[in-house]
């Protein structure tokens, strides 16, 4: 029977690992281990104790002076692989080195337990190969992980390449900056020059560069989560160019809560900034001739109005001639109307709204005058009026009936052929609620969400619009609304029709 203290050590290894477990398993900071229900090393450890074991079975045919070869040689080298097999699996260097800390321990304890002597020699070839085995692992996986962050940074490098994007890195405490080529690229600098924060600095526009330094202190608060977003122009340090710059970063805090490090990235936006500011000035010039158009027509449509008028009342004309003439008054109204959107537009786009002038005055005569007029113009389309409750508040008279005549004409223009538009006003708590109904073919949904801007003109059924034609009705009709403090909704549904609804407080909002 072998009594060495290899062969003893052996016909322990089921205690060994065993002890080894519940060691590991009782360690708290073996997080990764008893999330998994076992050591890390499971796998590894019962070879390494095989390893030991022909490490300690050879060591008696060896030289202590010649060093380790032979069969302890290549025990060791056995033990090397084992560390590179779970270096390569990718195990962390801490919790690997713990779990081999745990297993010194054990054999130790099982050493004494079991009454095994080891000699200097024996001891010192535990030791060893537990040590060979932790250093080994200590090694590769310190070398895995700093090729896979190498290789984290080179994709990183080529996906900021690829989006023109620059990374900078800012120490808080020092004022150093580091900045990559894409950075110096877009600050105009070439890549000789250190970077610091004043150079950074001096990099802004002058009109930018109290924001831009308010929004880094700000950002120097704990309390601000650390958050920096915000776009500015830099004018090349160097080429002297004016670049617009889009830059998000991160302030990171010590335990004391100071900031010591932001890190982020900047994109060049220039060509979206002229893109931007092109489409403004194309709008504004839009609006600008819109409204001198509009004030160009007033004058000689006021006098074909006029002529009309007289032709009508003292022309002597027969009925054929006067129902041409009342043709031309009907055309010229109608003008008059868009003339008047166009008008209204271009105030909307350099005032903010639509001016008002409210005074006390009754909903209900104000929105039968205007269904009056339409009715006698919309002959052939029937348009009911409910009447509610009081009317009373404050109005202003000529753009309540624009509203009202808006919305009522869209409702003729998109209602089914012979069918009713039911107009109801009705009180609603301290509000007035105006509701125009037409049974016709539902508003595609995704229209609902530009209805009320200008230019729209939502198809129905494949029909068009037979009334003005602008698309500005509803625009000018929610304007309203809105410079009387109220606001317009609508609804469609294939099944139920469309209901516009308008809902105006009796009293002006305040700042309205």
């Amino acid at each position: 029977m072998e009594t060495s203290p290899a062969a003893r050590l052996r016909s322990c290894k089921r205690d060994v690992l065993e002890r080894w477990t519940r060691r590991v398993l009782d360690d708290p900071r073996a997080v990764a281990a008893q999330r998994n229900g076992g050591p890390m090393l499971v796998d590894e450890v019962p070879r390494l104790f095989e390893h030991l074991i022909e490490a300690l079975a050879a060591s008696p045919c060896a030289e202590p002076l010649a060093g380790e070869d032979g069969e302890l040689q290549s025990a060791y080298e056995r033990v090397e692989d084992h560390a590179h097999l779970h270096a390569a699996q990718g195990c962390c260097i801490a919790a690997a080195l713990r779990e081999l800390s745990h297993l010194r321990a054990v054999l130790i304890e099982v050493c004494a337990a079991e009454g095994i002597s080891l000699g200097v020699r024996e001891a010192q070839i535990l030791h060893a190969v537990v040590d060979a085995s932790m250093w080994t692992s200590a090694r590769e996986i310190e070398t895995a992980a700093r090729a896979a962050l190498e290789d984290s940074a080179a994709r990183l490098r080529l996906a900021t390449q690829a989006g023109g994007v620059g990374v900078w890195d800012y120490d808080t405490v020092t004022g150093k900056l580091r900045w990559d080529d894409r950075c110096r690229q877009v600050s105009g600098l070439g890549p000789e020059p250190d970077v610091d924060y004043e150079l950074f600095v001096s990099a802004i526009h002058p009109d930018d560069r109290a924001r831009v330094q308010e929004a880094v202190l700000r950002s120097q608060d704990p309390e601000s989560g650390g958050e920096y977003s915000i776009e500015y122009r830099l004018v090349g340090i160097c080429d002297r160019i004016e670049r617009w710059v889009c830059v998000q970063g991160r302030a990171f805090f010590d335990a004391a809560g100071r900031s010591v490090r932001m890190i982020g990235t900047v994109i060049d936006i220039s060509d979206r900034k002229r893109a931007e500011a092109e489409r403004i000035d194309e709008l504004a010039f839009r609006d600008r001739f819109l409204g001198a158009l509009s004030h160009y027509l007033r004058t000689p449509l006021t006098s074909v109005t006029l002529a009309a008028s007289v032709l009508m009342h003292h022309g002597n004309v027969t009925p054929r001639q006067a129902r041409s003439v009342e043709r031309i008054a009907a055309s010229a109204r109608r003008m008059a109307r868009t003339i008047d959107d166009l008008l209204d537009l271009t105030r909307s786009r350099f005032g903010g709204s639509i001016p008002i002038a409210p005074s006390p005055g009754n909903l209900h005569v104000l929105c039968q005058g205007a269904i009056d007029e339409l009715r006698a113009m919309q002959q052939e389309v029937p348009i009911r009026l409910d009447l509610q409750g009081s009317g009373a508040g404050l109005w202003d008279p000529e753009r309540i009936a624009q509203m009202v005549t808006n919305l009522v004409q869209n409702a003729v223009d998109y209602a089914d052929p012979g069918s009713a538009i039911r107009v109801a006003i009705r009180p609603r708590g301290e509000d007035v609620q105006i509701e125009v109904h037409n049974d016709g073919p539902a508003i595609a949904p995704e229209r609902l969400e530009t209805l009320f801007d200008p230019w729209q003109q939502p198809p129905a059924d494949g029909r068009s619009s037979t009334g003005r034609g602008l698309g500005l009705g509803l625009f000018i009709a929610h304007q309203i609304a809105k410079a009387h403090g109220g606001e317009i909704d609508v609804e469609s549904k294939a099944e139920r029709g469309t209901t516009f609804t308008a809902r105006l407080p009796r009293r002006v909002a305040a700042g309205c």
